[in-house]
């Protein structure tokens, strides 16, 4: 099995087990919690979530896709990252009854206050994970992320249990990025233990900045809708779209963020050997929409199910939510690999300028939505994914000579019928088969069984490109 194969296990296994703590968590604290309470904290890291962005100013990505990586220039990183975080730090704190008073709730001044020593903190870490990416060190990615977010859900239940409200998921989130920093920082290669230095450090700024400057725009696009939605509708009405957006984001953020981690580096040294991308990303695309149309189908056919095993009855008003934001997911995933692709052959200002314009047409919508309901503001979010799907796809055209109806025609013909025939059984299940009697619970797990096995039948029965590759990696011929 070659290095990445074995880097997209450990990312894989990284990301489902954290899932499963998140999600474990999740259903234990939405019972011991009001919406209002996370409603609250949902807004404070919305508002963090903007700021994460900016603190390390792309060093990440630099060091990811820079041909040599000197010892001067992780100096350098260090430095700018320092900078940034702590300049932000200060800010926050600074500017954290300005945001309170914003939305008249006292409590943000709170979470606000405590979440900024995130910041100072952060700098220790963030610049080992794209080091240990570049070189392909899953392993220990694997354990800096796994551990932490273990204990800190454990600890996030135990004080919410005790009655400590939204503040349980404060004091969570500080021990995670404190006990990621810790074990970043004695597992990292023992050249990259340098002092900070801002050295050198305009040509990384200039890579950087503009990096930086993508992932700010597409944060503020991202929360936009929460951020609007708190002050038209409401706190309660943040937490149900906060819910329905963290479970159609599982995808993204889990499943996908896990292959992306090993998929960015992978295309950038490629990049860097001066072999074609347009291959690679037209494979890549194809074998992760064979999972994500089968997964958003089921998310939307079970929402209500989902939502009652996972949050309880009064999260119910979720599950139309989720319904619209599938669709949306089943669209994001055709170019989800783009924005990377992008930064790895070394155009971060054309990404740049691509994210300006998408997620201005995503506010511009978000905004008079917000005034309407919360539909209406997941049919934005979806509708902004499509657009994206037709400013994407021509830019790798130009790029990396990528195919795009091509690559359509191949995603349509090989993923469209496999994921009907995977989300038959389950679609009778529901509609068909006699289940009074049965419990949410037994009902759930019989549909989600059925599915997962009819899904892999459905991938051999039809010759899907993915059963070929999962054979590869168990070392069989296809």
């Amino acid at each position: 099995m070659n290095s990445i194969n074995k880097s997209l296990i450990y990312s894989l296994a990284e990301s489902y087990l954290c899932m499963l703590i998140q999600i474990a968590s999740s259903m234990i604290i939405a019972r011991l919690l009001t919406p209002s309470e996370i409603g609250k904290f949902s807004i404070g890291m919305a508002a963090l979530a903007i700021a994460h962005m900016l603190r390390d100013f792309g060093v990440g990505a630099y060091m990811v896709h820079a041909k040599e990586l000197t010892k001067q220039d992780m100096k350098a990183v260090f430095g700018i990252a320092i900078l940034t975080a702590w300049s932000l730090a200060a800010a926050l704190y600074f500017a954290r009854y300005a945001i309170a008073g914003f939305y008249h709730e006292p409590a943000l001044a709170e979470i606000l206050g405590w979440m900024c020593i995130n910041f100072l903190v952060i700098p220790f870490s963030s610049t080992v994970f794209p080091l240990l990416m570049r070189e392909m060190k899953f392993h220990l990615l694997f354990y800096i992320n796994l551990i932490p977010t273990l204990l800190s859900s454990g600890l996030s239940i135990y004080l919410a249990y005790h009655g400590y409200g939204y503040m349980s998921l404060v004091w969570g989130s500080l021990a995670n990025i404190s006990l990621a920093a810790v074990m970043a920082t004695g597992l990292r290669p023992r050249y990259s233990f340098v002092l900070p230095s801002l050295k050198g450090s305009l040509h990384i700024l200039a890579f950087g900045g503009k990096a930086s400057l993508t992932n700010i725009v597409a944060q503020i696009g991202n929360n936009a809708a929460e951020l609007m939605i708190g002050k038209t509708l409401g706190f309660a009405s943040v937490a149900l779209f906060s819910k329905a957006q963290t479970l159609t984001e599982m995808f993204s953020h889990q499943f996908l963020g896990a292959i992306t981690k090993v998929y960015f580096p992978a295309i950038a040294q490629r990049h860097r050997d001066a072999l074609p991308i347009n291959s690679a990303y037209a494979d890549s695309t194809v074998y992760i929409t064979a999972f994500a149309f089968p997964f958003f189908g089921f998310m939307a056919l079970y929402a209500e199910e989902i939502i009652l095993i996972m949050f309880g009855s009064q999260w119910l008003a979720s599950a139309e939510l989720i319904r619209i934001l599938a669709l949306g997911g089943c669209l994001y995933a055709i170019t989800a690999f783009a924005p990377n692709t992008i930064n790895a052959i070394g155009k971060p200002g054309l990404l740049l300028r691509i994210q300006l314009f998408i997620q201005c047409f995503r506010i511009g919508v978000t905004l008079p939505a917000a005034f309407m309901s919360l539909s209406m503001v997941a049919w934005a979010q979806t509708v902004t994914f499509g657009v994206g799907l037709f400013i994407y796809l021509p830019v790798l055209r130009y790029l990396i000579q990528l195919n795009a109806w091509r690559l359509l025609g191949r995603i349509f013909a090989a993923n469209l019928i496999m994921a009907a025939l995977a989300l038959a059984l389950p679609f009778a299940i529901k509609h068909y088969l006699e289940v009074q009697g049965l419990p949410t619970v037994g009902l759930l797990a019989l549909a989600g069984g059925s599915f997962a096995l009819s899904w892999v039948v459905a991938l051999f029965v039809t010759r899907n490109p993915l059963a070929g590759q999962f054979m590869k990696m168990l070392g069989k011929k296809p």
